[in-house]
């Protein structure tokens, strides 16, 4: 028990004691033989070179502990998600030559970034060949130069985006060999070339017809249309770009596609304008719009590597920008499988073309080899079909908007057809209502003219009534100066004349006019009474009160309306009592379109007054009134006006009669 207890404590010291294992670089390097007097390029020496994929960014000492592989010429893929790859190449060259040095061009394809270290870690070159856009035209080798019998080792860091054009290669150059090389690139990229163009010329016509649509109709589907087709151009023309070696301005540094995000947003745009998805799907399109913004922060992050220079190690959304177009692209099909629309067959043709492309390259790796070179690079070079993919889909998108063109037109004829029946049938609604209207406008104007032949005989009877008011006041006048003459009482007679004298001239003025002021109206009825009540020697006495406020300048009414009721409360009233009586005679205006005229007298009423007229033998009638109340009727007609003569009996709490009130109510 106790040696097993010992044997377990010094069991870390045992592990200890053991020997340390050997540093795991021994994989030996086989140095490449150059002879600096007059060798002969290219050589491949892949045979000669080790690699390490650098998954950690680790330091050039640590990289020197790692142990390396032997290098295979394909093309790497990422061991995890991260935007580049670091691929650590490490070889050996050597000059035999005893007098000449040797000179070599070392050439790893088109990576993004290749930085040259000695065997100590001092950094020897840095090409900026490789750094997007790839330019033929500017594209710098690494230089290896050696003195002779001189041996040296040499580390190479490659760094690269997750999409790689080129796999990573291990090939010496002499400077002939490698415009050789170039010339014959050139040379077998031709057709690859002409291919591109191809696609790029039909997008760019079939945007530019679409603009062109937009411009004439104002239609944002060809908007939307001519947008994705300018994209895909610009897609096709940056792929052709990098791997060409075009040298063209704006190569982003995208690690999935560049500008596919920009595709993709006017892509469904376009498709949700065309099947009207915001109205059939309201919700599934907010959706939609929050995807879209994800894509668009995805392309401005692109723009900003651009700009900065910057590589996006850990950002899972950047790195997942064709996994969001995919699944876009997927729910898109979804929504299109349940539309109604009717140009959903188009699209849906379109869209299975670009998947049986994506599936055929994706799932088959067929390769054509027993090809001429330049036509294998067309054939098996697969962004090219994604290329044509896309210039049919957009061929067949096009034939959905003629289409809808042709729909739009026979809408347009059918409501043409519709709007010209609706039209005919206005017409003849318009032409009956036309004759109603003229049978009504005939019957109106015999109406009119009826009308304005009674307003003329209105007019005529009311001149005639106003001639007729003038021999009753000058008659009841004529009486009153023939009593002060009989009386002998010539100064009476003299001013009594004189007021009858300016009384006549003010009731012919106003006999003239069919309207005259309120206070014109009660000068008159002032006049007349001072002449009654001289004439009934003090028997009668008068009030004329106008309530505060009254315009008597401004209001006007028709002449001579109310003395008749004074004169009838006088003669009928006040007259059948020996002490006589008082008559008050008040303007009120309780609205702004009326005024309102009491004349109330003290007097014995009307039925003693009826009953005192009976029995008298002067059976005097009052011919005033009766041409008063005419006179109210013709008005009343003539202007369309609602005056108004109220009568009431004045009693007294006991019952006795204690006089008569008239109230007009009349329009100003």
């Amino acid at each position: 028990m106790n040696r097993w207890l010992i044997l377990f404590l010094c069991w870390p010291l045992l592990l200890s004691a053991q020997p340390r294992p050997a540093r795991p670089d021994v994989v030996p390097v086989v140095p490449v033989v150059l002879d600096g007097s007059g060798w002969r390029g290219p050589l491949n020496i892949a045979a000669h070179v080790l690699y390490y994929e650098d998954l950690a960014g680790l330091s050039f000492a640590a990289i020197r502990q790692q142990r390396f592989l032997p290098f295979i010429p394909i093309q790497p893929e990422p061991a995890r998600p991260k935007s580049t790859i670091v691929d650590w190449l490490v070889f050996r060259v050597k000059n035999t030559s005893t007098t000449q040095p040797a000179e070599a061009l070392l050439n790893v394809g088109r990576q993004g970034q290749i930085e040259l270290y000695s065997e100590r870690g001092r950094r020897m070159q840095q090409t900026g060949t490789y750094s997007m856009p790839f330019n033929v035209a500017q594209w710098q080798p690494i230089r290896l130069r050696l003195r002779p019998q001189q041996t040296s080792t040499y580390y190479l860091k490659v760094t690269n985006l997750v999409r790689i054009v080129d796999p990573v290669v291990a090939v010496l150059h002499t400077p002939l060999s490698l415009k050789a090389w170039f010339a014959d690139n050139s040379h077998q990229l031709r057709w690859l070339f002409l291919g591109y163009v191809a696609v790029a010329a039909g997008l760019l016509l079939m945007s530019l017809f679409s603009l062109s649509q937009y411009v004439f109709n104002s239609d944002r589907v060809f908007l939307y249309y001519a947008m994705y087709c300018f994209a895909s151009v610009l897609f096709t023309i940056w792929n052709t770009n990098y791997l060409l070696g075009l040298g063209l301005p704006f190569q982003v540094h995208a690690i999935t596609r560049n500008g596919t995000g920009v595709i993709t947003i006017f892509y469904v745009l376009f498709i949700a304008q065309l099947i009207e998805l915001p109205a059939q799907f309201p919700k599934t399109w907010l959706v939609f719009r929050v995807l879209l913004v994800g894509l668009f922060i995805q392309e401005i992050m692109a723009v900003i590597e651009h700009v900065n220079g910057l590589f996006f190690t850990a950002n899972w959304p950047y790195i997942r920008q064709g996994s969001l177009s995919a699944f876009i692209s997927l729910a898109l099909i979804v929504c299109l499988l349940r539309s109604k629309s009717p140009f959903r067959r188009y699209l849906l043709t379109g869209i299975g073309v670009v998947v049986a492309i994506v599936a055929y390259s994706t799932s088959f790796d067929l390769r054509f080899e027993q090809v001429d070179p330049a036509n294998g690079i067309v054939i098996n070079y697969t962004p090219l079909l994604y290329g044509l993919g896309i210039l049919i889909e957009n061929f067949i998108f096009l034939l959905a908007l003629a289409y809808r063109n042709r729909l739009v037109e026979v809408d347009r004829k059918q409501l043409q057809v519709s709007y010209t029946q609706q039209l005919e049938a206005q017409i003849v609604a318009r032409t009956r209502e036309i004759q109603d209207q003229s049978r009504l406008l005939e019957a109106q104007h015999l109406q009119q003219a009826q009308d304005v032949f009674d307003r003329r005989m209105a007019e005529t009877e009311m001149t005639a009534l106003r001639s007729q008011m003038n021999p009753h006041f000058i008659f009841n006048c004529l009486n009153s100066i023939k009593l002060y003459a009989m009386e002998n009482d010539s100064a009476k007679a003299s001013d009594y004349l004189s007021k009858f004298s300016k009384l006549i001239r003010m009731v012919l003025e106003n006999s003239r006019s069919e309207r005259v002021t309120l206070q014109n109206e009660l000068d008159t009825l002032r006049l007349y009474l001072d002449m009654e009540t001289m004439r009934f020697k003090q028997k009668l006495t008068y009030r004329i009160i106008v309530e505060p406020g009254i315009d008597a300048q401004f209001l006007e009414l028709p002449p001579l309306l109310i003395q008749p009721y004074v004169e009838n409360a006088i003669w009928h009233g006040l007259m059948h009592q020996p002490q006589g009586g008082t008559v008050i005679v008040s303007v009120a205006q309780p609205h702004d379109d009326r005024i309102t005229i009491t004349i109330a007298d003290d007097g014995v009423g009307r039925a003693r007054a009826a009953a005192l007229k009976s029995k008298s033998a002067n059976d005097r009638r009052s011919f005033g009134m009766k041409l008063t109340s005419d006179r109210i009727a013709l008005i009343n007609q003539l202007y369309q006006t609602q005056t108004a003569v109220t009568i009431h009996d004045l009693v007294s709490p006991t019952g006795e009669a204690q006089g008569t009130e008239v109230v007009l109510v009349i329009p100003v």
